[in-house]
């Protein structure tokens, strides 16, 4: 029997900021607290404070040059051995590329089929403490296949989603709701994703790849409530949390 501990392997997926503009839809309306960079150190913080942290790898998969990473806020990280940041150059050129290349990328990666994936966009702020929540969840007992930890606001007050219902469950300290959809940002165990690797790799965008993964399969995906993470757009903020308390600047010294 393998008693080796389930790890949380993140892929985040990041762009020079120059490229950004032109990359993402330039009438995104922002927080005022954010910023990618403010992103990035909450998620080494939130990393670093958790009891379990350490079954936690984060491998950025940079979709630019090894020239732009000189003046972009990654360097200092990538630089310093202590933060445990992985690099990886990709070539994407693109959102949906970069996302593909990520998959492949994870496809080919030896992992146990019990280890978990994050594929995270670098648009997200995470509360303390979602690292033990997410092993929490794997750990309940409860039967899903994919986790967001965005609770989408949209589903609350779109017309489209007027009648949708959900299923509730509870992990230890923690309240989950079965939801039809959410972004590129989620993760699941290394089989799930293999199992399902050719809907996600279809080239279709998250509402339309997770519409053939729950309607048409009846896979079952979980988000929180509230949201362990949001989806730095305002108007969409997960509901109910302080977002900006978590955007807060924090000491430079970090360690994963």
């Amino acid at each position: 029997m393998n008693d080796t501990p389930r790890k949380l392997h993140i892929l985040y997926r990041h762009v020079h900021v120059k490229a950004d503009v032109r990359s993402r839809d330039p009438n995104k309306s922002r927080p005022e607290w954010f910023s990618h960079e403010i992103c990035f150190r909450n998620l080494i913080k939130t990393i670093s404070a958790d009891p379990l942290g350490h079954q936690v790898t984060l491998t950025v998969m940079y979709d630019s040059s090894l020239e732009d990473l000189q003046t972009d806020f990654l360097a200092p990280y990538i630089a310093n051995e202590q933060s445990g940041v992985k690099l990886q150059f990709i070539k994407g050129g693109s959102d949906i590329n970069s996302f593909l290349i990520t998959l492949a990328y994870a496809k080919a990666a030896d992992l146990p089929d019990t280890d978990l994936i994050y594929f995270l966009e670098n648009d997200y702020l995470h509360q303390d403490g979602w690292v033990s929540k997410v092993f929490e969840l794997y750990n309940s007992g409860h039967q899903f296949d994919v986790v967001s930890l965005y609770d989408h606001k949209d589903k609350y007050f779109l017309q489209m989603y007027q009648h949708l219902t959900a299923r509730l469950c509870l992990s230890a300290s923690h309240h989950w709701r079965t939801t039809p959809s959410t972004c590129a940002s989620f993760l699941l165990a290394k089989a799930a994703f293999d199992r399902d690797y050719d809907a996600f790799s279809s080239g279709k965008n998250d509402f339309f790849f997770f519409s053939e993964l729950i309607e048409g399969r009846g896979r079952v995906l979980l988000s929180p409530i509230p949201g362990l993470s949001t989806h730095s757009m305002e108007g969409y903020l997960s509901p109910n949390v302080d977002w900006a308390k978590f955007a807060q600047p924090t000491a430079k010294g970090f360690s994963i």
